[in-house]
């Protein structure tokens, strides 16, 4: 099978970390926020509900505060299951993969859209959820794809850590080694 460098480096960046066992939103971000405090030496934090930036229809975000409080993911309040896992694990990929956050300047009582341009609302630019409106700049494909990417195989490895270890009993173990 030929991989490409775009695959290669999704997996190398998906070896280097621990998936925990079971992949839910909890033991997912418990890891992230670990990886993410020795990485950048910040705080995580995991949002729910209404989106942060108010009339931003996505699914999920990392952001950093620069000024004020710890850095965020946020993932949308309607996504439970493997869809909010998924959602989570794309943005664990944006930081995995070295990309960059999309900023929050601090200012008290911002406006709607006051401090994104209007090349980020139509589409174009990193640090959103994938967008399939507006222009789609070859860097931001890019980076969603590899994001994207990272999602999928750490959903995939975790089913297969899943599979491998379902029937596996210590007490049986210990049991059929004694005998």
């Amino acid at each position: 099978m030929i991989q490409s460098a775009h695959d290669r480096k999704i997996r190398q960046a998906l070896a280097a970390v621990s998936i925990p066992t079971p992949l839910t939103v909890d033991t997912l971000f418990a890891v992230m926020q670990e990886r993410y405090q020795l990485r950048y030496g910040r705080l995580l934090e995991l949002l729910r509900g209404p989106s942060p930036i108010p009339g931003l229809h996505a699914n999920a975000l990392w952001f950093q505060r620069p000024d004020d409080g710890p850095d965020g993911v946020w993932v949308a309040g309607e996504l439970t299951g493997s869809a909010a896992v998924h959602n989570l694990g794309h943005e664990w990929g944006h930081q995995e993969m070295g990309h960059q956050p999309l900023l929050l300047p601090v200012k008290p009582k911002p406006e709607p859209y006051e401090f994104l341009s209007p090349d980020f609302l139509g589409g174009c630019l990193f640090g959103r959820a994938r967008s399939h409106e507006g222009p789609q700049d070859p860097e931001y494909v890019r980076i969603e794809n590899e994001a994207e990417g990272f999602a999928y195989l750490l959903r995939r490895k975790a089913a297969e850590q899943a599979r491998d270890t379902r029937h596996h009993d210590p007490l049986v173990d210990r049991l059929h080694h004694s005998l």
